[in-house]
């Protein structure tokens, strides 16, 4: 059977492929929280996400992801290096433990937020913005 790779329904169907790939392996790196907050509140956001047809978990994350990057920026540099630090094992641990495992060019576990945590302490220092 001839392959059609130029064409709209063969790239819509290798779209497919992809997609089904990036999303196994989005359910496969993503963690379930537990939050703890007033009951009103928590109804609240339980009736907003229900009217965006989302589940409390999958709305929370989308809430609150962005709050771990502002709250990782304002840390002490030496916190955001040791929160990097424990956050990157603890990635590895969770990541491994669901049958991924990744490694860095040295053959190390990657040092993601470690790694950043130097990036944002480098660029306080150069603009003198040290905590």
């Amino acid at each position: 059977m001839e392959k059609h790779e130029n064409s709209r329904f063969a790239q819509f169907i290798e779209e497919q492929y992809r997609l089904e790939v990036e999303n196994e392996y989005r359910e496969e790196t993503t963690r379930t929280v537990t939050l703890t907050f007033s009951a009103d509140r928590a109804c609240m956001f339980a009736a907003i996400a229900k009217r965006f047809g989302k589940s409390v978990s999958a709305f929370g994350g989308e809430v609150f992801e962005p709050a771990v990057d502002e709250m990782f920026l304002a840390l002490s540099p030496e916190d955001r290096l040791s929160v990097g630090k424990e956050t990157d094992l603890e990635l590895s641990r969770y990541l491994t433990a669901k049958g991924i495992t990744s490694v860095d060019e040295n053959g190390e576990t990657p040092a993601t937020w470690a790694r950043y945590a130097q990036f944002c302490n480098q660029v306080d220092a150069e603009q003198g913005d040290a905590k």
